[in-house]
């Protein structure tokens, strides 16, 4: 196996939700969530690492054009971006939309876009305290 380069860029996006389990009693959701139980919800400026792992093409000295690389991020915030995830987003009408969760589904959409098994690693800040990584370490 041969070794490949990574490349990573970082995204801003903002969204809403509320943490609440359908699993729980209205009593547990407020004890497990506190303040991110809200009724109305509340909002983040999201920071998203994107990493990516390839070969260098020959021609562009490059594993992916900055432009494409931008396109297919941008298809997928697109669809998150200044939403309110539990009522906008489909996937989070049937899934809680924690950090943990918001990860896998970014994960899921951009895995989508780019090709093969390029996508490497994502690293999602929720605040400057609190942050997720999914894929590969």
């Amino acid at each position: 196996m041969s070794l490949q380069i990574t490349f990573s860029r970082v995204y801003q996006f903002t969204c809403a939700h509320r943490l609440n389990s359908r699993d729980l009693s209205e009593l547990e959701n407020k004890k497990v969530y506190d303040k991110c139980n809200n009724l109305n919800g509340h909002g983040h400026d999201y920071k998203l690492e994107v990493t990516v792992q390839g070969d260098i093409d020959a021609k562009t000295g490059m594993i992916i054009p900055l432009e494409v690389f931008d396109q297919y991020v941008q298809n997928v915030l697109i669809k998150i971006d200044y939403k309110h995830l539990d009522n906008e987003v489909e996937y989070f009408k049937q899934h809680i939309s924690s950090g943990e969760i918001i990860i896998q589904y970014l994960w899921q959409e951009l895995a989508a876009q780019f090709p093969g098994e390029m996508l490497y690693h994502l690293k999602l800040w929720e605040t400057n305290n609190n942050y997720f990584e999914f894929g590969n370490a």
